[in-house]
């Protein structure tokens, strides 16, 4: 019923809206040779008015932070759209969005030999720390994928500039692998869910020491070269670590090519027609292993969920970041929204244009 009520408010936006409303007209996405075939909004079988209305709302800040948003049909880039003066060829923070592309490095290197899989131990990784708690022996890669290290972290009780955050904690010192692996364990590792960015920075030693290349070098060479992505940025830790659970704002990468990153994991792994993630990553890596909430479950570094369309539960899988960066997939749907946006503590408002990006398919 909400959600009812919502999309007649949001469809009654133009009536009542002012005379001096800026007004947006649909146009095709730009065909650029950079491997994206584009088709109209009309052709995938979506409602056009429908569309041009979450844009115009955009562009007239009755949805606020929204920097660019696409949409991927059928395969196809059917919608690509930039506000508030971003450009397309800008690259856009995606926060812990990195995450999610950590998580598709792991499963490259498992299916490459380099990691044995999830089981293995992560103090291997570390051994020139001296762990004396024996609980954290059990610590398995799989537990830092599901955020269920067990490990002590709060990065989410109070602000990242707040000394009582985790994550600043651990930015101020040297060696923030050595800091994370030194916390105490409050509960056994795969018991409970808890957000750590610091468990996830651990994954950049483990890509590094198992496929001898950092993560941006090892991403490059296995993910982003073959999707044709040539610009992108990677901040790092004090010893040259690129930040994989997105510490100091992680990736920087062009909307269209966080779209071809996406689509991957709406098309079992490959990327015109070549197998770049493993098809059994990506179902692993989408389908929940532990529950976070009523709503939502979480994979590998991948939140899952579902939306109810026409009294029908569709499930969905999203990447998420700080300030409301997403890659949000609906597979039976064949649909995929990426919105890049602001770097507030509070999301930008992409909820409703969501749920009208699921309303207009018709």
């Amino acid at each position: 019923m909400l959600i009812l009520l919502l999309l007649i408010l949001t469809s009654n936006c133009k009536k009542d809206a002012p005379s001096d409303i800026i007004p947006y007209t649909y146009k095709l996405p730009e065909q650029i040779n950079d491997g994206w075939e584009v088709a109209s909004l009309s052709e995938v079988g979506m409602d056009v008015s429908k569309i041009e209305r979450i844009a115009e709302n955009i562009l007239n800040d009755q949805y606020k932070g929204i920097h660019s948003m696409l949409i991927v049909k059928d395969g196809v880039l059917v919608f690509e759209e930039y506000f508030n003066n971003h450009k397309r060829d800008e690259l856009q923070t995606i926060y812990s969005i990195t995450k999610s592309v950590t998580s598709s490095l792991i499963g490259i290197a498992i299916a490459e030999g380099y990691i044995t899989g999830v089981e293995d131990s992560v103090l291997k990784y570390f051994p020139q720390y001296h762990i004396p708690d024996l609980e954290k022996q059990n610590l398995q890669i799989n537990h830092i994928l599901t955020l269920t290290t067990g490990i002590e972290w709060d990065e989410k009780s109070h602000p990242y500039t707040d000394p009582r955050n985790s994550e600043y904690q651990m930015v101020q010192t040297d060696d923030w692998m050595e800091f994370v692996l030194q916390q105490p364990l409050v509960f056994s590792p795969g018991e409970m869910f808890n957000y750590n960015t610091g468990a996830v920075h651990l994954l950049s030693a483990v890509i590094k020491h198992s496929t001898n290349q950092f993560a941006d070098e090892f991403a490059g060479q296995s993910l982003f070269e073959p999707l044709g992505i040539t610009e992108y940025e990677w901040n790092t830790d004090n010893l040259g670590y690129p930040c994989t659970g997105a510490t100091f704002q992680g990736l920087k990468m062009k909307a269209r090519d966080v779209a071809k990153y996406g689509f991957l994991h709406l098309n079992q792994g490959k990327w015109k027609g070549k197998q770049l993630i493993p098809e059994v990553w990506v179902e692993e890596s989408t389908q929940s292993h532990i529950d976070v909430d009523d709503d939502r479950g979480f994979g590998y570094l991948w939140w899952t969920g579902s939306h109810t369309m026409d009294k029908k539960e569709i499930p969905h899988f999203f990447a998420a970041g700080y300030g409301g960066q997403t890659i949000h997939i609906a597979p039976e749907l064949d649909l995929m929204i990426v919105i890049t946006s602001w770097d507030n503590a509070q999301d930008a408002d992409i909820f409703l244009p969501m749920i009208m990006i699921y309303s207009a398919i018709q």
